[in-house]
């Protein structure tokens, strides 16, 4: 009489191995490489905090000037006016600032530091306006 064999193969367990091995492969190339996962949050957080950054600066920009336009202590005539940037910086502060971030400014440029990101604003002081993208460095 035979007896009836129970359990797997070893070409069913090599079979199932080399799958597994493909499986790991493919989760990690997804999660790393120059269009990983990982690449891609990294990329996303500094753009995240470039993003705020430029928001809290025009957020602080406009509500100067409505105030000011409001109640009469600001003009605006073509456009031309002038804020100073310690009053960017201390809108900032006292509106848009979270725990644990720092805001400066110095000549056209206004330094925010957030989500462990230095962010650079630069303002063209005649127009009130932002130039270009903010620069964000770890």
């Amino acid at each position: 009489m035979f007896r009836e064999q129970k359990g797997i193969t070893l070409v069913a367990l090599v079979i199932t191995i080399i799958v597994l091995l493909i499986l790991a492969g493919v989760t990690i190339a997804a999660l790393s490489g120059p269009n990983g996962i990982l690449t891609n949050a990294t990329q996303a957080t500094k753009d995240t905090a470039e993003a705020e950054a430029k928001e809290a600066v025009t957020m602080a920009i406009n509500t100067l000037l409505t105030n000011g336009i409001a109640d009469n202590t600001i003009k605006v005539i073509d456009d031309d006016t002038v804020l100073d940037l310690n009053q960017i910086v201390a809108q900032i502060k006292s509106n848009y600032n979270k725990t644990g971030e720092d805001v400066s400014g110095e000549g056209n440029t206004i330094t925010y530091k957030t989500g462990g990101y230095t962010v650079t604003v630069t303002l063209d002081t005649s127009h009130m306006k932002i130039v270009g993208e903010p620069n964000a460095t770890k």
